[in-house]
């Protein structure tokens, strides 16, 4: 039995069941850009898990994109859940729940996201508090 290439990538960290190689990776190496917000989100989350801080710069809209540096992107991340999902065509909203150790505990992140297309990309704008 042969195994396909793909088995060599490991599985990526959006928690999508693809290899990374396949999924958030073809993002963040700047190949493509993520054509859905969930699809941005997705690969936001391998960005906090690899550092990938020049990544979450470019995808955050330039009105609410605070300054980053390394040290903000130390959480240690174990998992994501995307809860549920709408695509509009200038905006989109993304719920989602990203588990992380806290010392020796785990705890999870809820949030629900804005997105909004800017120069015919979609970026992250803002959390917001409820679904609208």
């Amino acid at each position: 039995m042969s195994t396909p290439a793909t088995s060599a990538s490991p599985p990526c960290h959006c928690c999508s069941g693809k290899p990374l190689a396949q999924c958030c990776g073809i993002y963040l190496s700047g190949q493509v850009y993520p054509n859905t917000a969930e699809a941005l989100m997705r690969s936001r989350y391998s960005a906090f898990v690899t550092g990938n801080l020049p990544y979450l710069t470019k995808t955050w809209h330039p009105d609410t994109c605070p300054e980053l540096n390394s040290d903000d992107l130390t959480t240690r991340w174990q998992g994501l859940e995307v809860v549920k999902s709408k695509q509009g065509l200038k905006k989109s909203i993304v719920e989602f729940r990203a588990w992380f150790t806290d010392g020796d505990t785990e705890r999870a992140l809820h949030e629900i996201s804005l997105f909004k297309l800017h120069k015919k990309r979609w970026v992250y704008v803002e959390p917001l508090d409820k679904w609208p």
